[in-house]
């Protein structure tokens, strides 16, 4: 009778077992790294069709927009370029409310970058130069104002559609002249000055974009003159 017990017993755990690893959720499937290759890039702006063709994308959405980013030898006002024989260059005119100085019209003109693979550590730096600040003009001197921004959801271009979207490039990085200063620190530099962000706050790597916009309020005729942007320079963290 003991014998035939112990053999009930072992068959009974055998089954809870078995009954108790069919039970069981299947471990979800391991995602691999993300590997990040090298995609360090640099960028002078020699001409709009090498920029188009490496990716860049530009877009005017000023109020009552006109024009937009351009490629040029030289500033309206005759600065020459940093590196190499041209620049990116925009001026107040890119809203051509502007033109009449409509009290209220802002520009908002977009420069986005290739599409990249994004991590922390990653650095964004370029060249930019402006000429307000120095008094030229009839009401003798401009603030002008540049912000850097970063799009880490998805590799689209989208910026939206009026003056005041920002799309999916909702993540500052550098904000050059916020309170458009004509002189003094923090106004906006005469002379061709670098500046650098570095990628930091990722979960991961991921996707994306970063895009240079060239923002003015209140009154784009009266705080905006010009500015440029030269030898731009993505470097990937670890490379």
């Amino acid at each position: 009778m003991k014998k035939t017990a112990s053999i009930k017993l072992a068959i009974l755990a055998l089954a809870v077992i078995v009954v108790g690893d069919s039970c069981k959720k299947s471990d979800p499937p391991i995602t691999p790294p993300i590997v990040v290759t090298n995609q360090s890039f640099g960028q002078s702006f020699e001409s709009m069709d090498s920029a188009l063709a490496q990716g860049w994308v530009f877009r005017n959405l000023s109020d009552t927009a006109n024009g937009g980013w351009m490629v040029a030898s030289e500033t309206g006002n005759g600065l020459p370029a940093f590196d190499g024989t041209n620049l990116l260059f925009t001026d107040y005119t890119a809203s051509a409310a502007n033109l009449g100085q409509t009290p209220d019209a802002v520009i908002s003109n977009w420069a986005i970058s290739p599409k990249l693979l994004l991590q922390n550590g990653d650095k964004i730096s370029f060249y930019t130069i402006s000429h307000g600040s120095i008094g030229y003009g009839a009401n003798g001197s401009y603030g002008d104002r540049l912000q850097l921004r970063l799009n880490v959801f998805n590799t689209s271009d989208s910026i939206g559609t009026t003056s005041s979207d920002l799309g999916n490039f909702t993540r500052p990085l550098l904000d050059v002249n916020p309170l458009y200063k004509v002189e003094g620190p923090g106004d906006y530099p005469t002379t061709w000055t670098k500046y650098e962000a570095t990628i930091s706050g990722l979960n991961k790597p991921d996707s994306g974009r970063f895009a240079f916009r060239y923002f003015v309020q209140l009154n784009g005729g009266a705080n905006g003159d010009e500015l440029a942007i030269d030898k731009v320079e993505f470097k990937t963290a670890g490379f």
